[in-house]
């Protein structure tokens, strides 16, 4: 199987993901009795660590070259940090009263915490810079590898509820976690990260021939004839180099005509190989290729759970709208086009559609962060049920993002991202209306498939309108990409955690639910008011100019405004 190496370096991190951490929270709760503001506080301390850890270790690694040695580590150590949480019930029973018992828990789980966040999440990048690097020139083929961790996290999340359901012990989630990272760091120890050679997957390679004489390599109907010019006559196709070799009337440099037949052609083509990396494939080639892979790769940086490397982007509406013939006078100048992250968030339409990213990433990650939570208090469900949330919102998310580029180029980005808004709206809604016990847990269940078609088309849409708002020098580094990447899984997911667990310690699970729900409509208004009309204000002036003209329709049948005439009858004497 080629690229195994990468294959499995996705399923045994994603398995690790998929039993531990995303169970933190529920453990949290029943295990160590902690409170939903404190619950809220450990798990935002992931997004805001991760915007320093992730750029410390991943440069760590290309500067020292030593890329599977910090991969080990720095998991073997996240590995220690998340499976030391189960000791902690067992560490502060020497605290003599609660309120002491209560600080030492905060404490420790805090500490282990932010160690788990320091270690643990730049493991990913860190996975994706060594598969890139064995992919090589096939960067293209990264969906496909990174499809295996996807699968591996929804089913792994699945397999824990179960287990723990049938054991009746939530430690269950810490030994899945040892069992994965050791399977993890035995791989990642024994796997070269540098370019592997697949034969089946050669877009251009260069034909090189062995040393031959002068006088023969001149003669060989297979080397590009030299123009006066002195550059080489490119090949059309092999087809018309065939026919070429074949014809009677090609002449070499002294005049003298050279025929081959089929025979010897072919023991001659045998003479030569393929050389893989002594070709340079074109700027704009490159450039494509690194931008198809960046889009990717942003797009799986949004959630752990999502399956979403089938998303096809490769030819985003920014490259159309460079390359399809768009009238130039209609384009921005180059004087004109912001040169930094800071002139572009200053144009409104660009700030507005990062605000909106950051409160949908606010929204949609106080609601998942305590989902579980939600499920095994208010409705009663039982750890299986709440582990098979992963594997259905993951099929869904696959087949929307199977699907996204024909979806994006029939109902357009404007339109995915308001059905995303709208869908998280109903599923939230949905959720303050369940009735407790069995039946509200399947209906939750049935409702979290509404979860992966919202934010694939929220996600994988604004993936495309961020291409779109980026000028050509921003796309080349993907700095508006790295500042959507920050404004959705760092200030939102990390803001939107803290503030869903205040409300849902005070307040209750429905009023935070409503609270997703507010921040949801509030960003559903900022996008109509910059992307469309059917915002307020467009909607107030829409009523407000069919109420004049249904006001001046009225008087003009009335017949007010209009001139009377004058009574032309006989005249009294």
């Amino acid at each position: 199987m080629p690229y195994l190496a990468p294959k499995l370096l996705y399923t045994f991190l994603f398995a690790c993901q998929g039993s531990a951490p995303v169970y933190l929270a529920l453990f949290y709760s029943e295990q160590l009795g902690l409170k939903g503001d404190q619950i809220g506080l450990l798990v935002a301390i992931a997004p805001f660590i991760s915007a320093i850890a992730c750029p410390l270790w991943t440069s760590l690694a290309d500067k020292t070259k030593t890329h599977r040695y910090i991969m080990c580590i720095v998991h073997t150590l996240a590995t220690l940090a998340i499976v030391s949480v189960m000791g902690i019930s067992v560490a502060v029973q020497h605290a003599e009263t609660v309120e002491e018992r209560s600080k030492l828990t905060i404490t420790l789980v805090t500490i282990t915490s932010v160690c788990f966040a320091f270690f643990g999440v730049p493991v990913g990048p860190l996975v994706d810079g060594g598969v890139l690097k064995i992919l090589g020139r096939n960067k293209d083929q990264y969906g496909r590898q990174r499809m295996f961790g996807s699968i591996s996290f929804g089913v792994a999340s699945a397999l824990v509820g179960f287990i723990m359901q049938m054991t009746k012990d939530m430690n269950a989630i810490f030994y899945t976690y040892a069992i994965s990272a050791v399977c993890f760091i035995i791989v990642a120890g024994s796997t070269q990260f540098k370019p592997e050679k697949i034969d089946a997957f050669i877009r251009r390679p260069t034909i090189v021939q062995p040393h031959q004489p002068q006088q023969q390599q001149q003669s060989n109907p297979l080397i590009p004839k030299r123009i006066k010019g002195g550059g080489p006559i490119p090949f059309a196709s092999s087809s018309t180099s065939t026919a070429h070799s074949g014809s009677s009337d090609d002449s070499s440099n002294d005049g003298r005509t050279t025929a081959m037949p089929d025979g010897k052609l072919h023991r001659k083509v045998k003479q030569f190989q393929l050389d893989y990396t002594a070709y340079d494939d074109d700027d704009e080639f490159e450039a494509t290729q690194i931008r198809q892979n960046e889009i990717q790769r942003l797009i799986q940086f949004a959630t752990e759970s999502s399956i979403i490397e089938a998303v096809n982007l490769s030819n985003p509406p920014a490259s159309r709208r460079r390359y399809s013939g768009v009238n130039l006078d209609d384009i921005t100048t180059t004087a004109q086009q912001p040169k930094n992250v800071i002139e572009l968030v200053k144009q409104p339409q660009v700030a507005l559609f990062f605000i909106t990213m950051m409160l949908m990433g606010a929204s949609l990650n106080m609601v998942i962060s305590f989902l579980f939570i939600f499920l095994k208090k208010e409705l009663g469900a039982g750890p299986s049920t709440a582990g098979l949330t992963g594997l259905v919102g993951s099929v869904t998310e696959l087949l929307f993002f199977f699907y996204s580029r024909d979806l994006i180029r029939i109902f357009g980005i404007k339109s995915l991202i308001i059905l995303g808004h709208v869908l998280t709206i109903i599923r939230v809604f949905a959720y303050t209306i369940l009735p407790k016990g069995p039946t509200g847990a399947n209906i939750a269940l049935f409702l979290h498939l509404f979860n992966g078609i919202a934010f694939s088309a929220l996600w994988g849409a604004g993936v495309v309108q961020a291409d779109e708002l980026a000028p050509p020098s921003l796309q080349a580094t993907s700095q508006a990409f790295g500042l959507l990447a920050a404004m959705y899984a760092g200030v939102g997911a990390g803001a939107g955690n803290l503030m869903g667990g205040v409300i849902f310690e005070r307040a209750g699970a429905k009023a935070m639910f409503y609270a997703a729900m507010g921040l949801t409509t509030f960003s559903l208004e900022l996008y109509l008011e910059a992307n469309t009309r059917w915002g307020i204000t467009d909607m107030i002036r829409w009523t407000y100019r069919m109420t004049v003209r249904m006001y001046n329709w009225t008087q003009h049948v009335r017949g007010r405004g209009r001139a009377v005439p004058r009574w032309s009858g006989p005249h009294l004497l």
